[in-house]
């Protein structure tokens, strides 16, 4: 079901414009990072902790300490029961008065984690290092073999009781080569990473995949490729999404 519905025409998303937010089951699909962790908020008690399994380009771990504090913490905002377009109207001010949006598609994992201390136990990273990193965050780091061979075994061998966040961008698998963002990865290398997500969902709390079109070269680079991950999971995102978008 459509949390935010799209409108006929996509537009840009880069760091804080949302286009839509799919959700089907545990899994939700969005094109901008920020919704994800309003995505984890409807899934987890935030009180308590869980396994955390990010596979991005980026870290997505800058912050805003001084304005969550302000906007959220002083003012008792209760995250979990903010509607969606709630959570997107929070807002932080400049220091000559202009504000954006306080969660972005590069600051909501640190952001939660500072209205919400004990949200993540174990964090585990498969990225290209790309942006701000946070060394006492980021307790390890996988490459893609470690990660594609290792995802079944990582997420069955871990307390249960505890359950896991994953969140996977469609950015990882593309890259720069000179002025072009170039499928770094083979179909058949995203379909195995799919079918190994498929094994262990009934041990994750909640899934979020983000398109971050930009970052894939456009809009159908990431469509895409989503829509290899959705026919193998079983998630009729698609159809769903064609039915509105021209």
């Amino acid at each position: 079901m459509w949390i935010k519905e799209p409108e006929e025409k996509l537009t840009e998303s880069l760091n804080e414009t949302v286009n839509f937010l799919y959700k089907e089951n545990n899994i939700y699909i969005m094109d901008n990072h920020l919704a994800a962790g309003w995505s984890w908020l409807n899934e987890i008690n935030p009180t308590n902790s869980h396994y955390f399994l990010h596979i991005d380009r980026h870290y997505d771990l800058l912050d805003s300490p001084t304005s969550v504090k302000k906007e959220i913490i002083d003012n008792e905002v209760d995250l979990k029961n903010l509607t969606f377009q709630q959570y997107l109207d929070l807002r932080q001010t400049g220091n000559n008065g202009d504000t954006w949006p306080l969660f972005r598609w590069d600051n909501y994992i640190i952001n939660l984690q500072l209205v919400y201390p004990d949200l993540y136990d174990e964090t585990f990273f498969a990225t290209f290092k790309d942006g701000n990193t946070n060394e006492e965050f980021v307790k390890n780091e996988m490459d893609f073999l470690e990660m594609a061979n290792g995802l079944e075994y990582l997420i069955k061998e871990a307390k249960t009781d505890k359950g896991w966040i994953i969140n996977l961008d469609i950015d990882y698998f593309f890259n720069h080569v000179n002025d072009n963002r170039i499928q770094i990865f083979s179909d058949d290398f995203i379909v195995h990473l799919s079918k190994s997500l498929k094994k262990i969902l009934n041990d994750v709390k909640v899934l979020t995949i983000c398109l971050s079109p930009e970052c894939c070269g456009g809009w159908n680079n990431a469509l895409r490729i989503t829509n290899i991950i959705c026919e193998v999971l079983e998630i009729d995102f698609n159809n769903e999404l064609n039915k509105i978008v021209k």
